[in-house]
């Protein structure tokens, strides 16, 4: 599971939460004078992988994706092979005297082309398993935002920060479990398989226009005369 959730982690990046998770606003209902803002730390990616949702949902793709992830480990094995050798050709080259330039730049040329067409190809491969991992991470994120209110709401805390930013924290700091609590209360489970057509941000686009408040329609131009 783990290799499975590195190998998707870049390309949900852009769902995942920004550095700093706006917080409830709690100062003015504090009676005593003003103090320093209260800031906790966060892994906010670590939190939604650390979902029951989450992680079902995985194991639900690693069975339905079996065949699609055992093709991609069958051919990254041979790549793997194939730029062994193509780099042991090159490193001949670079080992010969005299050196021959000319062969030595071919030999590096085709070791980076293939590295680059094998990355390529082995993405391509990828591509269903990560959609569908980011399918489920894209729904436990629309309720991050409830779930940062929910944990930070009960601690007081008045700002949020990703601990990616952060150089120290003390450990008490640290809301992660208390996020991921509150995501397993909110988004108990999710469908580990997209549906026809999902694409990447597609969910959290709808949650957006479903907020966002409607427009007036413009008045009736008065009729002329």
């Amino acid at each position: 599971m783990k290799t499975l959730i590195k190998a998707v982690a870049l390309s949900a990046t852009a769902i995942a939460a920004s550095t700093v998770v706006a917080a409830p606003a709690l100062a003015q209902s504090r009676t005593a004078a003003p103090a320093a803002p209260v800031v906790a730390t966060a892994n906010v990616d670590g939190a939604i992988q650390g979902t029951t949702a989450f992680t079902t949902a995985v194991t639900q793709i690693q069975t339905s994706y079996a065949p699609q992830i055992q093709a991609r480990a069958t051919r990254a094995q041979a790549l793997q092979t194939e730029l062994q050798t193509l780099g042991a050709t090159a490193q001949a080259e670079q080992n010969r005297q005299p050196q021959n330039a000319t062969a030595l730049a071919a030999a590096v040329n085709a070791y980076r082309t293939r590295e680059q067409s094998a990355q390529a190809e082995l993405q391509q491969l990828s591509a269903p398993i990560d959609l569908a991992v980011t399918y489920v991470r894209e729904q436990i994120t629309l309720k991050l935002q409830d779930a940062v209110n929910a944990a930070t709401t009960a601690r007081r805390v008045d700002m949020l920060v990703n601990s990616d930013a952060v150089f120290w924290n003390n450990a008490n700091a640290d809301l992660t479990q208390a996020i991921t609590a509150e995501l397993n209360r909110l988004v108990p489970s999710v469908q580990a398989i997209p549906p026809a057509g999902y694409q990447p941000g597609m969910l959290l686009r709808a949650q957006a226009q479903a907020a966002a408040p409607a427009v007036p329609a413009a008045p009736a131009a008065a009729p002329t005369r």
